[in-house]
């Protein structure tokens, strides 16, 4: 194995960065951020269907009435684009 100070003097790097990026990768062997991920989705799998049923059926209706529907459904908040953002991954719009 190279030490770190060549491999950083091959890549033009500094030899903290390459060691960070070896701390990174030996572990998990990937440098993308361990144990971390995007954030949890607001609405569930069921209220995800019924935005997508309220559009189809209703191809006039806003993100904004969708949001206000599933509020006084779930008694929780989802705002008008997250309500857009379900309906694009769905292949839809409003």
């Amino acid at each position: 194995m190279h030490l770190r100070r060549e491999i950083g003097s091959r890549v033009g790097g500094n030899q903290t960065t390459v060691m960070r990026i070896c701390d990174s990768w030996m572990p998990e062997g990937t440098t993308d951020a361990r144990g971390l991920s995007h954030q949890p989705q607001c609405t569930t799998s069921r209220e995800d269907r019924q935005m997508v049923r309220m559009a189809v059926t209703n191809r006039s209706v806003t993100s904004r009435t969708v949001a206000q529907h599933i509020e006084s459904v779930t008694h929780h908040s989802v705002s008008a684009r997250t309500i857009r953002r379900r309906l694009q991954q769905n292949g839809l719009s409003a």
